[in-house]
Formats: C-alpha cells, sequence, structure tokens
C-alpha cells in the first residue's frame, strides 16, 4: 500500500512543502526577480581557495540573500536539478521553487517536468504564473537573471543532463522567456545572462523587442558567475534606472573575476532603448552571421569585429563594456573588445 501510495504520489509533478498565504491586501510588490539556476549539467569547478564548488550551490545561496533582503519585492528562486527516478520507476521531484514576498520565503516547490519533451521553461513560467502575487504599482519591475552553460544559437538537444529532449537554444530560450510575461505590452527591465559567449547580435535580436536592457559576456565567464548582491540597490535605491543596476552589477563582477582569473573578462550591458536606433541593422547583422559558412560552433567567441558584416562605428551604441584581456597568450594584446561576441570562422581569411 505504501509503494502504491508513493507511485500515485508520483503522478503528480510538484510537491509543495511551504505554503503561507499572505494577506492579499497587505501584499505590495515593486520589483520581482526571476533567478533561473540551472544544475543538470557539469558545473563542478574550484575557488581560489581549492575548494570544490558543486552545482551552481554559491550562486543559489547567493540569491537567498538577495531574496531574504527584498523587503519591497518578490522573488522567485527555480534551481533545475538533476531528475532522476526512485528505483528506476518513480520520478523524483528533483528541483525546487522558493518563493519570497517582501523578504519572507512564502512558499517551496518540489517540481519536475512532466513531459519530456516540453518547451523550454514552459514549467517554470507556470508556476510563476501560479504563485505570483500579480501586485505591484503601475512601474513594477521585472527583471530575469540565468545562471547555466551558454545557450547555443541552434540545436540544444541535452543540454539538461537528465532532460535531454527538452532543446535549449536561442529561440526556445527566447520563447520561453514570453511565458513569464502577461501580456504583449509587458516588458523585462532587465535580462542578465550568467553563462559563456551569449553577449551576441543573435541573442540582442530574439530579446530586443520584450526587453529593456541585456547583460551578458560575449565571451566566456569560464564557470564564473555575474554577482547578483547589487540588486539590492533596489531596496537602498529604488529610483536607480535600469542601466545604473545592470552597470553596478557589471562593475562588481569584473571587480571579482580580475582578482580571481588570468583568462579574458569580457562583460557588456546593452541599452536597447538605444539599441532600437538600428534595430534594422542589428537584424540584417544576425542574418547574415547565420549565413556565413564554417562557423566554429563549439569554439569560444571572438570579437564580432573580425567578421565581414560587422559595422563596428553603428554597434557599439548604447552599449557599455568591462573588457581585460587575458595575461597571457595570443590575445593578451588586445587592449579593446566592441561587446559583441561571434563564433570564429573555419576560413581566416573570411574575417577581418
Amino acid at each position: 500500500m505504501l509503494f502504491m501510495g508513493a507511485l500515485l504520489s508520483a503522478c503528480s509533478h510538484t510537491s509543495e512543502v511551504k505554503r503561507e498565504v499572505a494577506d492579499a491586501e497587505a501584499v505590495n510588490v515593486d520589483y520581482s526577480v526571476i533567478y533561473y539556476i540551472h544544475a543538470d549539467s557539469d558545473y563542478l569547478y574550484h575557488d581560489t581557495t581549492g575548494t570544490p564548488v558543486y552545482g551552481n550551490s554559491r550562486v543559489l545561496n547567493d540569491a537567498h540573500q538577495v531574496a531574504e533582503n527584498a523587503d519591497s519585492g518578490e522573488v522567485f528562486i527555480f534551481y533545475q536539478r538533476p531528475e532522476k527516478n526512485i528505483l528506476w520507476l518513480i520520478p523524483r521531484r528533483s528541483s525546487r521553487l522558493y518563493h519570497y514576498v517582501n523578504g519572507e520565503r512564502v512558499s517551496q516547490v518540489h517540481y519536475r517536468h512532466a513531459d519530456s519533451r516540453e518547451a523550454f521553461l514552459t514549467t517554470e513560467a507556470r508556476l510563476f504564473n501560479q504563485y505570483s502575487t500579480q501586485s505591484g504599482n503601475d512601474n513594477h519591475r521585472k527583471l530575469f537573471l540565468y545562471f547555466g552553460h551558454e545557450i547555443p544559437e541552434d540545436g540544444g538537444e541535452s543540454y539538461h543532463r537528465t532532460k535531454p529532449n527538452i532543446t535549449v537554444n536561442t529561440g526556445s530560450f527566447s520563447n520561453g522567456l514570453q511565458k513569464f510575461l502577461a501580456n504583449e505590452d509587458q516588458r523585462f527591465d532587465l535580462v542578465a545572462l550568467s553563462t559563456c559567449n551569449n553577449g551576441t547580435p543573435v541573442m540582442a535580436d530574439h530579446l530586443i523587442s520584450f526587453t529593456d536592457v541585456m547583460l551578458a559576456s560575449p565571451q566566456n565567464l569560464h564557470l564564473s558567475h555575474i554577482n547578483s548582491e547589487k540588486l539590492g540597490l533596489l531596496e537602498s535605491e529604488p529610483g536607480i534606472s535600469t542601466t545604473q543596476l545592470a552597470r553596478a552589477i557589471a562593475d562588481h563582477t569584473y571587480s571579482r573575476l580580475a582578482s580571481e582569473v588570468q583568462t579574458a573578462i569580457t562583460l557588456t550591458v546593452y541599452d536597447f532603448e538605444i539599441v532600437q536606433a538600428f534595430k534594422n541593422e542589428l537584424n540584417d547583422a544576425a542574418r547574415a552571421y547565420d549565413s556565413l559558412d564554417g562557423k566554429q560552433y563549439f569554439s569560444e567567441n571572438v570579437d564580432c569585429v573580425r567578421h565581414p558584416f560587422f559595422d563596428d562605428d553603428v554597434f557599439r551604441n548604447g552599449l557599455e563594456t568591462w573588457y581585460r584581456p587575458a595575461r597571457f597568450g595570443r590575445g593578451s594584446r588586445i587592449s579593446d573588445h566592441s561587446g559583441w561576441g561571434c563564433k570564429p570562422l573555419g576560413d581566416i581569411g573570411g574575417e577581418k
């Protein structure tokens, strides 16, 4: 009987282990922060003291601290973990949603993906829309922070180690993000991508229609991460602009990385209000890049300025880049970066 009960319980893909129903009239949030922390892959690395860090656990701890200090906000933390079965039969609800309102954890949900082939972020968006307070003033801000490996431009099968049929690429990511918006008029104030190689014309072209500011790395973060502690400025300086907030996050992250790594550091804030002025050129560049032959998809990005379609004078507008070359190696003498990353071409002669 106990086994049958467990089997029936497993039919549900969510399990609510904590729920505090707040007084609807008392809830008022000025902003929503959504963390998506991907841990269903190989994220083991060693910090500067040699201590092993597993599964983006440090990012999770930072997210909880931000949430606990968000006295006038709402924070969702999606921690997407490997999904396995008990006795090869009963599916585990291994992933976690932590929901905070005004600094208090009001919900905790264990979940799994009911459909092994579902569109990316479908389950997470459904949970967000189910648990969101749907309250706030007219200037309610919405921020999405993604922590994981590089989001590929195409393909993306096996991005999840235990859910290989959930395809993750630039298009599925863009479509998934929009499921967190209630209608076509809503936008994200900020989308931050703590990934390698996603500060690209293709990613920007996908996000610009529903995002005000993007923070991303055009090249490699080397399993480091964007620091999110500066989200506390939403409390201490509630009037701060999104571009100012993104700059503070980038500056804080750059300072930490500069003290820890010898490899190149590249972080860029893309102000899409300014980039909108050359949106058509951006779209043309994304298409031109997509049509190039010989792209080395599994290589680290290079500066897009090396590609024939790239107009440096146009594409630097609206960008602010934090860049330091590697301390050693072939790129150590490069002192400048356009802020845009592209895959290198196999035909070196086809590049600038």
